[in-house]
Formats: structure tokens, C-alpha cells, sequence
């Protein structure tokens, strides 16, 4: 009984060992996104300074971004098309391939042609490990699974950028790019030889227009919300963006509205349940940049607190984001009600220490500071285990894998959106005087209320709408049950 029970609720059955493995594979493949991400984000000023383009920093972060955002919604669904083992496999190796080649090159358009190439490639399987685990694996154990992938995402990005950082002041850059490249190897390996390579069966048909639509549609966008705070929101440029990104949102609606198999399923966003959970993480990850980009200034400009304490200021936090998903993802999984009250916990702490900090003056205590970054590391924690776990609950199974896809989309489309919210904010209040001490404190400040609030808008958001969808969904979970006994 019990081994017919995990037939039913396991997507794809594996043996135990081939199981472990692949779930190896995907800790792999996180540990080299998050490398990629921060290994490259502390690499950036010396592989600049190397081919004599510091100008270009802004420029080289935006390909970063741009190709994530692009790609993670389409490789969602390309898996559904080409197969869950071959959206590993086959972006993995273009990444390592292009990868190993930007260790070697040293001139600025190869340079950003690669960078871009990479984000592409980590764009079309970033989602993958999440789906895969979301498959092999009983519901129950989802969030623990999800909390190992949250463990290695803090593990790889805090141990890999200290790595890097040795290695290039001992002068070998070149070992310190390729480094990310270790992990991915291996889940590659891993996934392609233990992971059968589902996928849909029948006609396969690729949405072009629909992926030309949602290119023009980001790229437009995202680059006018990047470039805006710096060259000006009446620029005819970022307006001209903004009216081409538009016209392409609305083209790509009529596209996939008529689209025989659409990139973006229009029917997801009628399922109010799932909706409500993009909204809940968009919230509850829109703090992480004042967190990382204000937080020092804070420290520094307004306390006059040293750099080094500034950039210790996340260490505490990064502790807790690598042991605390997976015992977040233990008991999320023993109830389901264990999962909406873990969204109390992302949203409310979250958005309650930004207001804590929002009273930030010099005479402020650092100690606040680290307080309340370390309680956004249990909120990080429980985000990790109860969000995409709970979209995919709330999903069929044809629209898992653009589903998981679309968390992780609104998860850095977040990202984005809250930098420029947060430009502004600060913006607005330091632009008589950006070098008066008094100025900046309003501005930071300003941008912590604007992170704090908007937690505490996803958290109103869990109770009102996502607590009662959470208890609809144990009942019917509960019936099923009563009927397969």
C-alpha cells in the first residue's frame, strides 16, 4: 500500500540510489548558480581593470540580469518541450563551454557577449533543480528538498566569493572564474546519467513569436527600469523603452492567446491560488536589495561605521540561510498548514525589520543592523520551503515546469522593480546634497519603509487569501486520501 501511495504522489519514481543522486546533481547545480552569480559579482572590477573597461560595470551587471530574466520563463517551458534532463544538460554544457572561454579572453565585446551567453545558459536550467526535486519526490518531502537547494544557494555564494576573492589577490583570476564551473560539471553528470529524460509526448511546437514577444517585451523594460535613476525618467530614450515594452507585453498577450503551445500559459495567471503566491514572493523578496546595496550605506555614511563592519554585516544572516532551510523544510513538510504559517514568517520578518531599521540615525546601535538582517535570514529560510512548493500544489502537472519557472521569474523581476523603486526613494531625498549626512539618513531610511511595507503587504496577503486557499487544499488533499484508502 505504502509503495502504491508513492506512485501516485511521485511525478517521476526513482530507485532510492538513483534518487539521492539526482538530488546531488540539482545541490550542484544551485551551488554553481550561486557561484556564477556572486563569484562573478565580486570578480567584476578585476576582469574590467584587466582589459581597461571600468566604465562598463553597470553594463556588464545588466547582461547578467537581463539573461536570467529572459530565459528563466522560457526554460521552464523548454523543459516541458525537450525533456527535464536535457534543459540541464544541454544549457549546462553551453554555460561551462562559454564559461571556461571568459576565463581566457581578455577584450571587452567578447567579454560581455560571454557574460550574456552565460546568464542565457543559467537562465534556461536555474529553475530546473527546483522542478526535478518538486518530481521525484513525495509532497510531503518538497520543502525539505527545496530547503537543501536554499542551503546550497547560501553555501556557494558566500563560500565562493571568499574563494574567489583569495585566488584573485593571489593573482590567479583565471582559476577563480572557472571555479563555478566544478559544480556544474558534476550535476550535469549526475542528472544526465541517473534522470530519465521526461517529457511530453505527441507534436512538440516552439512558440517563436511568442519568445521574440517576451525578449523585446524584458529587454525594453528592464533596461529602461536600470537605466532610468541614471539617465533620467523623461529621457526620450527610457520613454521610447517604456512604450516599446508596452506594445510588446500587449503583442505577447494576443500571441499567446492564440499560440497552439504559448510559452507563458495565459490560464496560469486565472488561477487565483497560484496568483496570489507570485504576489506573496514578489513580497517577500523585495528587500533583499536594500538589504544589499543600502544597509552599508547606512553603516557607513549615517553611523560612520568602518567598511569592514558593513561588509560583515550579512554574516550572521548567511549562517542561518545555510542551516535553517532544511529544518524549515523538515517541519513544513509534517502539515500543510505548516506551509502558509512559513509565508507568515517570509513576509513578517521580512518586512518588520526593514521598519526596524527605518529609524536608522547616527547615534542608531550597529547592533540593530545585525538583528535585524539575521531575522531576514529565517525569513529567507521559510520563503525557500513554502513558495515554489506551494505554487507547485496548486498546479497541474502539465504546468509544473513553466509554473516553478514563473516563482523564480517574479523572484528576480522582484529584484528589479525594487531597485528602482528604491533609487528613487533614496533619490528623491539626497538630490539637493548627496554628500549631507542628514540627507542620506532620510534616504535610506525612506527606502527601508518602502521594503517594510511592502512585506507587510505580502504578509496581509498570506493571512487574508493564502491561509484560506491553504486550508481548501488540505481538505481536498484529505479526501483524496480517504478515497485511495
Amino acid at each position: 500500500m505504502s509503495n502504491e501511495r508513492t506512485q501516485q504522489t511521485v511525478a517521476i519514481p526513482l530507485p532510492k540510489a538513483k534518487k539521492n543522486l539526482v538530488q546531488i546533481g540539482c545541490i550542484c547545480m544551485m551551488l554553481s548558480v550561486a557561484m556564477y552569480g556572486l563569484v562573478f559579482s565580486t570578480l567584476t572590477s578585476p576582469i574590467l581593470e584587466s582589459v581597461n573597461a571600468m566604465g562598463y560595470v553597470g553594463l556588464f551587471s545588466i547582461f547578467a540580469a537581463l539573461g536570467v530574466s529572459i530565459m528563466t520563463p522560457i526554460g521552464g517551458k523548454l523543459g516541458d518541450l525537450i525533456g527535464r534532463r536535457n534543459i540541464v544538460v544541454i544549457p549546462g554544457i553551453i554555460c561551462i563551454i562559454c564559461g571556461v572561454a571568459f576565463a581566457f579572453v581578455r577584450s571587452l565585446v567578447p567579454l560581455m557577449a560571454l557574460r550574456l551567453l552565460i546568464s542565457l545558459a543559467q537562465g534556461a536550467f536555474t529553475a530546473a533543480p527546483y522542478i526535478i526535486m518538486g518530481l521525484i519526490n513525495e509532497r510531503k518531502d518538497v520543502p525539505k528538498a527545496m530547503g537543501m537547494l536554499a542551503a546550497a544557494i547560501a553555501v556557494g555564494g558566500f563560500g565562493g566569493s571568499i574563494i574567489a576573492g583569495i585566488l584573485t589577490d593571489m593573482n590567479m583570476l583565471t582559476v577563480a572564474i572557472l571555479m563555478p564551473a566544478l559544480p556544474l560539471i558534476l550535476g550535469i553528470v549526475l542528472i544526465g546519467l541517473n534522470m530519465p529524460n521526461q517529457k511530453r509526448e505527441g507534436k512538440v511546437t516552439i512558440d517563436i513569436p511568442g519568445i521574440i514577444a517576451l525578449v523585446v517585451t524584458l529587454c525594453a523594460i528592464l533596461l529602461s527600469l536600470n537605466f532610468g535613476s541614471s539617465i533620467g525618467w523623461t529621457n526620450p530614450a527610457i520613454i521610447g523603452g517604456f512604450i516599446l515594452g508596452i506594445v510588446a507585453l500587449v503583442a505577447l498577450i494576443k500571441i499567446e492567446e492564440k499560440a497552439e503551445e504559448p510559452i507563458i500559459p495565459l490560464a496560469l495567471f486565472k488561477n487565483k491560488n497560484y496568483t496570489m503566491l507570485l504576489v506573496v514572493g514578489f513580497a517577500s523578496y523585495f528587500y533583499q536589495n536594500a538589504m544589499n546595496v543600502y544597509a552599508p550605506i547606512g553603516a557607513m555614511q549615517v553611523m560612520g561605521k568602518s567598511a569592514s563592519i558593513a561588509g560583515s554585516l550579512q554574516m550572521p544572516r548567511t549562517l542561518l540561510t545555510i542551516i535553517v532551510p532544511i529544518i524549515a523544510g523538515t517541519w513544513v513538510g509534517k502539515k500543510t498548514s505548516n506551509m502558509w504559517k512559513a509565508m507568515v514568517g517570509a513576509t513578517a520578518l521580512a518586512g518588520i525589520p526593514m521598519l526596524a531599521m527605518g529609524f536608522t540615525s547616527p547615534t542608531t546601535p550597529i547592533m540593530i543592523y545585525f538583528v535585524a538582517l539575521t531575522f531576514t535570514g529565517i525569513a529567507e529560510s521559510f520563503r525557500s520551503v513554502s513558495i515554489t512548493p506551494a505554487a507547485q500544489s496548486m498546479l497541474e502537472p502539465k504546468d509544473i515546469g513553466v509554473g516553478t519557472s514563473f516563482v523564480n521569474f517574479f523572484n528576480s523581476l522582484s529584484g528589479t522593480v525594487a531597485a528602482t523603486v528604491f533609487a528613487v526613494a533614496y533619490n528623491m531625498n539626497t538630490a539637493a546634497d548627496p554628500t549631507n549626512v542628514e540627507l542620506i539618513q532620510k534616504g535610506v531610511n525612506a527606502v527601508y519603509w518602502v521594503a517594510g511595507i511592502v512585506g507587510i503587504v505580502g504578509l496581509i496577503v498570506v493571512v487574508l487569501f493564502v491561509r484560506p486557499q491553504m486550508s481548501d487544499k488540505k481538505q481536498q488533499v484529505e479526501k483524496t486520501e480517504e478515497k485511495c484508502a
